[in-house]
């Protein structure tokens, strides 16, 4: 059992500042790691520096620089925190984010938090797990199912704030009305099948999905903190002209961020 949440995510649906001006929403959950409490601090730390960095996020057209640009933020903010903290050292974090723009949206990805989409049905895993094992099933040397049961497939591949520079995953994607994307730590995946979770997200009421796939992953004997995001885009594109109200916004996109420590 954990006594500290070292898991964030961060929420600016289009009716919050600075999503009301920029016209851009952002979404993420970060998952840290590290003794002394630096799981808990990385996390903090990528999440704030991407609040700050979408403040100031430039206008165009979304581009996979927009969000290595973020990440790249994100990533100093706890390198350099670990440095000037040397209790803190070796701490990092996962760090999976959903920029949105109009009727499309760009996803950055580090670590094995997760990104899935649900549209007409159909399930899909938006990201790649940074972890050895992952790896090693992308190369053919370990199956799906031996690597579900592997006592080294936690071991991450790549994470935020462990080195100076980082590479970033990023992946354009074209919205539809409908759409349903989740973001979440491997405190729900390490818990939840994939057939589960596609049942829940296809749920509603909509607000009941979040707090419903958080309870089956302690159901199933989950003790790492559990966190996701879920974000329905019930009408396309997401823009905020002046005219619209904070109802019909809400309606166009609506979302879910919980997290819990079990």
């Amino acid at each position: 059992m954990r006594s500290n949440n070292e898991d964030s995510y961060l929420a600016v649906p289009p009716w919050c500042e600075p999503a009301l001006s920029t016209g851009r929403s952002l979404f993420a959950v970060a998952d840290g790691m590290g003794g002394h409490s630096g799981g808990e601090v990385a996390s903090s730390l990528a999440v704030r520096a991407l609040d700050r960095w979408l403040a100031g996020c430039p206008g165009g057209d979304l581009a996979g620089s927009l969000l290595e640009n973020a990440f790249g933020e994100a990533n100093a903010a706890v390198w350099e925190h670990a440095r000037a903290h040397p209790e803190l050292s070796g701490m990092g974090t996962t760090l999976t984010a959903l920029l949105v723009n109009g009727q499309r949206a760009l996803l950055g990805h580090v670590g094995d938090s997760r990104a899935y989409l649900l549209r007409k049905g159909a399930f899909t895993q938006l990201t790649n797990d940074h972890t050895l094992v992952a790896e090693q099933v992308r190369q053919g040397r370990l199956s799906p199912e031996e690597a579900h049961t592997h006592p080294a497939r936690h071991i991450l591949s790549r994470a935020l704030g462990v080195r100076e520079f980082i590479n970033v995953d990023t992946r354009l994607l074209d919205l539809e009305a409908g759409d349903i994307i989740m973001l979440c730590s491997d405190g729900v995946t390490g818990f939840v099948s994939d057939d589960r979770l596609r049942e829940r997200l296809g749920q509603s009421p909509f607000k009941g999905v979040g707090p419903a796939i958080v309870q089956d992953a302690l159901d199933g004997g989950g003790g790492d903190n559990a966190t996701l995001v879920v974000v329905s885009f019930d009408e396309l594109p997401v823009r905020v002209p002046g005219r619209f109200s904070l109802q019909r916004l809400q309606k166009i996109v609506s979302y879910w961020g919980f997290s819990r420590n079990r």
